[in-house]
């Protein structure tokens, strides 16, 4: 499995290499950026490539993806740790009520075995 990941990876970035290098001259291309807010006065960053502007965004969607998802993460942490202490108690009850019948099952068995033992006796 390790394999066909290192392999899934290789080709991934393969792809990603020929898409930048058969658009490298827009890749590479110098522009710069400005938010107009309407009650300001517009603010202008200075030129950059625009790879730099790619990655810098896709940083920022990944990053909010990130924290929308961890309370989604601790919730799924938390119902995990209860299920498993119900499960851990559930096996602890369950252990008690097995011995509980082999307990049930070792009487019975020795009270047979008692009556019988007086019936080849003679006893009543």
């Amino acid at each position: 499995m390790k394999k066909v990941k290192v392999v899934l990876w290789i080709i991934f970035l393969g792809f990603i290499a020929i898409i930048f290098f058969s658009n490298k001259d827009y890749f590479l291309a110098r522009k710069a950026f400005q938010i107009n807010l309407l009650f300001t006065e517009p603010f202008q960053i200075q030129e950059l490539p625009n790879a730099i502007y790619f990655l810098v965004f896709f940083l920022v969607g990944f990053l909010i993806a990130y924290f929308i998802s961890l309370s989604e993460r601790f919730k799924s942490k938390k119902t995990i740790k209860n299920l498993n202490a119900a499960a851990t108690s559930q096996l602890e009850e369950i252990s008690v009520l097995k011995k509980e019948v082999d307990s049930l099952k070792a009487s019975a068995f020795n009270s047979k075995t008692a009556s019988e033992g007086q019936n080849i006796t003679g006893e009543a």
